[in-house]
């Protein structure tokens, strides 16, 4: 089913061949964005006439109301009834002044149509289709409908100029895989959506922790993720979201709603997830240490909550909300859905999760969001291939046929095992004009002197641009980064006289300050514009992950600065065919090198939950090194690019070195 088609009516004798008709149309128009509904989602409102009556409603074209049943008194109560409720939606949210009363806008984007025998949605959608001038009116309209509410202070109705400023006023419609998530009864206790970076997770768990908050007054929610800075962005949004989203009820924090860490410490039980648990059924808590992680302290939680009786058990919240799901093991949702009530809603990134080996696993997932509606495509296509190593000899990861259609890619074999990986326009950048534009760079230098021509160029070419417009990500790990930013900072200060947010102390985004930071600090942030800084392009996972991860940040470009230049010819060679012919080229491993793939990932995967200085101390033991020598040896494998959890490396290492440090 095309994943932008959303059905909301429930099927009966007068509408089913309709719901049919529809339906393959969109099978057959994966790009073409339809609703189905009755009244507005989200909204208490009914109607006698809704089991007769269906309203279309696709992007380009006018809201289409479809009379069923013949009967025009009705249907016309009907439509009345419906406009006057939009008008009222339309008011809460203070798009009436930007959209203007019913009497101006009903003549211009509704129509109503009485149903004929021979049904023809294509003839009716190229009937209704609007003019220019009109599109952005009757997408604002669709978004009150379907609860996808944008700030119309800030994208108002008229059609923006600039690329920058078509981006930000960009109308957000959920697509119907997302506005499944949110409206769809799920019958599993546990929900889950996998999506691509950029594809809306957190925003849609925002929008359900609205939905469940709102619905039912008594229900406790904890709303957690791994990273801290994340954790507190989303505490920051929660109440202006519901604000924006005009909920009425006060938000009762720490007593119905929790929005914390998932670890925690002992002296706050608010502060996080595990903290909690810990007060709640009275268990020890454990701080965490290089032996403990979350696999030991849920672990731990899980087998103290199974071993209370079950007349004695008490639930500690009614729902669970997770972010960043890639980030936990799978005990933590185990004991997530032993301790809620009613649901545990969990979102991550079905590429990020580069231990994954078991595809199956998350194919079976109730959401998949494979459309990115943040990064540009030629942008997400390169981070994948980087991330992958796709244009290498050696690869670091593939995909069989289905997972990669699942996210997203379409794949044309050639001879000697060339292969094209292709993916559909997205409906954000299909009325820009980005083809002069690269959303992609690659520069060979990482002097400050080069960041701050950067900041020039993106200047000049967009004069509406503010600091907080950019991030700067360095993506090493060492002492010397520290430095580098002290340079940068003071650069960007003297010469743009802008202001620098260095993120990785205040955890926080700032108004106009130049977001930088390492990239600990950058989840779940978005930017129009994205500069990451690397020493060398390594090829471990961990690093080829963030890269990824950093890379997708950016609405516009992403630009990528690299000092050493080996393996840069090949990536810029990638780089150069997505920008002119729109895919991904690449040779297909062997089937003997695919195994080779997979059995590296399953021999990561074995040491994935243990802590490092577990992994490391087990090696230790295991080879006889002596204690005066294991942090010398443990500061010198962190200096190299070996992959943190790869024991035939790490053990060749040691040995090869173990001489050099016992002297």
């Amino acid at each position: 089913m095309n994943s932008l088609f959303f059905n909301h009516v429930e099927e009966n004798e007068l509408n089913a061949n309709v719901i049919q008709v529809v339906e393959s149309f969109a099978r057959q128009n994966n790009n073409q964005q339809i609703y189905l509904l009755t009244s507005p989602l989200g909204e208490k409102y009914k109607y006698d006439y809704e089991k007769n009556a269906i309203v279309i409603l696709s992007p380009k074209h006018k809201i289409i109301f479809l009379d069923l049943a013949q009967d025009a008194d009705q249907f016309n109560e009907y439509y009345n009834d419906f406009v006057e409720d939009l008008n009222s939606i339309s008011d809460k949210f203070n798009y009436k002044d930007h959209i203007g009363r019913p009497r101006e806008w009903k003549q211009e984007v509704t129509v109503k149509e009485t149903i004929s025998v021979d049904f023809d949605i294509d003839s009716l959608l190229e009937k209704h289709l609007l003019s220019k001038e009109l599109r952005r009116k009757g997408e604002l309209l669709i978004s009150l409908l379907i609860g996808s509410i944008n700030d119309i202070e800030k994208v108002g109705v008229e059609t923006p100029e600039t690329i920058l400023d078509k981006v930000k006023k960009n109308i957000i419609l959920f697509d119907g895989d997302q506005t499944r998530f949110i409206y769809k009864e799920f019958p599993n206790k546990t929900v889950s959506i996998q999506g691509l970076s950029g594809t809306g997770k957190t925003e849609l768990l925002l929008h359900k922790l609205k939905e469940l908050y709102v619905s039912d007054d008594n229900s406790k929610i904890f709303f957690t993720c791994h990273n801290i800075a994340l954790a507190n962005t989303l505490r920051e949004r929660i109440p202006s979201f519901f604000n924006f989203m005009r909920v009425e009820k006060q938000i009762e924090w720490n007593s119905r709603l929790w929005v914390n860490r998932a670890w925690g410490s002992r002296s706050d039980k608010d502060s996080g997830l595990y903290s909690y648990l810990c007060h709640f059924y009275d268990i020890p808590f454990l701080k965490w240490s290089s032996l403990t992680d979350y696999n030991k302290i849920f672990s731990q939680v899980l087998d103290y909550v199974n071993q209370i009786d079950e007349e004695d058990f008490k639930y500690a919240f009614d729902y669970i909300l997770i972010d960043e799901r890639q980030d936990f093991p799978k005990v933590f949702f185990e004991l997530c859905e032993k301790v809620s009530r009613k649901k545990v809603y969990i979102a991550g990134d079905i590429f990020q999760d580069i231990f994954e080996t078991a595809r199956e696993a998350e194919l079976k997932v109730d959401i998949i969001l494979n459309r990115c509606y943040r990064t540009d495509p030629r942008t997400l296509m390169f981070a994948h291939a980087i991330g992958m190593g796709l244009f290498e000899e050696h690869k670091l990861n593939w995909f069989d046929d289905r997972y990669w259609n699942t996210i997203g890619y379409h794949i044309e074999r050639f001879d000697n095992r060339e292969v094209h990986l292709t993916r559909e326009p997205i409906r954000r950048f299909e009325d820009l004009d980005t083809e002069k534009l690269d959303s992609m760079i690659i520069k060979r230098s990482t002097h400050v002197e080069q960041v701050l021509e950067i900041l020039k160029v993106i200047q000049k070419d967009n004069p509406s641009v503010k600091a907080d417009d950019i991030a700067i990500i360095i993506l090493d790990d060492n002492k010397q980064i520290y430095d580098y930013i002290d340079s940068l900072c003071y650069n960007i200060s003297e010469v743009l006289k802008w202001n620098v947010n260095r993120a990785y102390e205040s955890k926080v985004q700032e108004e106009d300050a130049v977001y930088i930071t390492n990239p600990n600090n950058v989840k779940g942030l978005e930017f129009p514009f994205v500069i990451c800084i690397t020493g060398s392009i390594k090829n471990t996972y961990k690093y080829r992950n963030i890269l990824y991860t950093m890379l997708t940040r950016s609405f516009i470009q992403s630009y990528l600065l690299v000092q050493n230049h080996d393996n840069l010819e090949i990536q810029e060679k990638g780089l150069n065919t997505i920008n002119q012919r729109r895919y991904i080229a690449s040779i297909e491993p062997t089937d003997k090198e695919k195994e080779d793939i997979k059995h590296t990932l399953v021999k990561l995967q074995e040491n994935v939950n243990m802590s490092y200085k577990e992994f490391l101390n087990g090696i230790f033991d295991e080879l006889k090194i002596k204690f005066a020598v294991r942090k010398k040896l443990e500061k010198a494998l962190l200096e190299t690019d070996i992959e943190k959890f790869d024991k035939e490396q790490t053990i060749n290492f040691i040995n090869a070195n173990k001489g050099f440090y016992s002297k």
